[in-house]
């Protein structure tokens, strides 16, 4: 793999002023424990999740609004497909054949009115793919937030005591400038669109046996696969190694290494890059 020099982002308009304040911005805390520091916020989220309130059936959902940006809202609506009597998969610790009855629905609202279907991963991945030909650094800049959101790094508590996200500025200023949308939404709404998938695969995973974010199945997982495509369409990963993965558990997952190669993928993740 090419070792990415600060020459590289000068080449793609960057200034050093710009490249420090990246930097600054998205650098990991030399010695920091991702998984573990991760796990007392991801518990909260996902608990005050299960409390959002609940409709009837499908077509009675209620409604809780997270995130709004412009003439965007990111929302769920409860309870969501898995929640359904007939919907079955199987309980991770024992087995047995069940429901997800804390299922959600996350969605992007545009004046009261839902934008597009429901996504799959495929979709959403598809989507990603078509930014190769938009912008290199948005591009790049979109994996690290996704890195970083999945250790809710830049997660705050809001007024009333519950985590949200909130992008660093400089950061999204940049990525809104290089790559303004993904699909027909804006950037910064697809990024709060998937920090609300993230929570969804926690509250399955903590539903379905593996309680109160024990370990990386859920939230974690499931963004490091977003990045690890990212960096495969960066051409910083390798195409078979990630196809690859998602033969491997966890099933239908192939997350980007926490470790192993991550400043070489991401450089400007390293709090040693300049």
């Amino acid at each position: 793999m090419e070792i990415i020099t600060k020459k590289f982002y000068l080449k793609l308009g960057l200034s050093e002023k710009d490249i420090l304040a990246l930097n600054k911005e998205l650098s990991l805390l030399a010695g920091l424990k991702l998984s573990p520091s991760a796990k007392p916020r991801r518990i909260e989220m996902l608990q005050e999740a299960i409390r959002w309130p609940k409709g009837k059936n499908q077509e009675k959902r209620k409604i809780t609004e997270l995130y709004k940006s412009g003439d965007f809202i990111v929302a769920v609506g409860k309870p969501g497909k898995e929640a359904a009597p007939a919907f079955k998969r199987k309980h991770y610790i024992t087995g047995k054949i069940t429901n997800n009855p804390n299922d959600m629905n996350p969605f992007v609202m545009r004046g009261g009115k839902k934008v597009g279907n429901d996504l799959t991963f495929a979709e959403l991945f598809e989507q990603i793919e078509h930014l190769i030909r938009a912008d290199l650094l948005g591009l790049e800049l979109l994996g690290m937030l996704i890195f970083r959101m999945a250790f809710m790094l830049d997660h705050k508590k809001d007024l009333k005591g519950k985590w949200r996200y909130i992008p660093p500025e400089k950061s999204l200023a940049m990525l809104k400038k290089r790559l303004p949308k993904v699909g027909d939404i804006p950037v910064d709404i697809f990024l709060y669109f998937l920090d609300v998938l993230a929570l969804n695969e926690d509250v399955k995973m903590h539903t379905l046996g593996h309680e109160n974010a024990r370990y990386d199945y859920g939230r974690v997982n499931t963004l490091l696969t977003f990045t690890h495509l990212i960096a495969v369409l960066l051409n910083r990963r390798s195409l078979a190694k990630f196809a690859g993965t998602f033969a491997r558990p966890p099933s239908g997952m192939a997350p980007l290494p926490k470790i192993k190669g991550l400043f070489e993928t991401y450089p400007l993740l390293s709090p040693d890059f300049v």
